[in-house]
């Protein structure tokens, strides 16, 4: 939380979905078990399993990333939706660069094949994702 202005799990216009990091580290201490129900709540709203899981995937990335780079510093919100689109986009341009015209009409194949990966290749894709939305690396 101390990388970036706050997180948004689920839902980005539902504002009980935004983690906001000044608030969270001055009423919450590291590794307290409230801030880990407040974030497994967000993630139980997600309806759609495989969705929720890849939200913890990504997560799980984000804080090996701020973990190797102490000093990096996102001065907005991570939103997992548009980090997550942005990965799962990435992943069907690389594989498929001749589509990349008519990515609109082939994201439903997109997400599938996105759930389909190794969770080593949607981390890789997160990372290229966050990469390219923060020009970071």
């Amino acid at each position: 939380m101390k990388h970036c202005k706050g997180l948004v799990i689920g839902d980005k216009l539902e504002r009980r979905n935004r983690l906001d990091s000044d608030l969270m580290l001055s009423e919450m201490t590291p590794g307290e078990n409230n801030f880990a129900l407040h974030v497994e709540h967000l993630l139980n709203k997600i309806q759609a399993p495989q969705y929720r899981q890849l939200n913890i995937e990504t997560l799980e990335e984000l804080a090996a990333i701020a973990e190797r780079n102490p000093n990096l510093r996102v001065e907005e919100y991570i939103v997992l939706d548009v980090l997550i689109g942005h990965a799962v986009r990435l992943a069907w341009l690389e594989r498929f660069p001749e589509k990349g015209s008519r990515y609109d009409q082939d994201k439903a194949a997109a997400w599938r094949a996105f759930y389909e990966t190794s969770p080593y290749v949607c981390a890789s894709y997160v990372v290229k994702a966050f990469r390219f939305l923060t020009r970071f690396g």
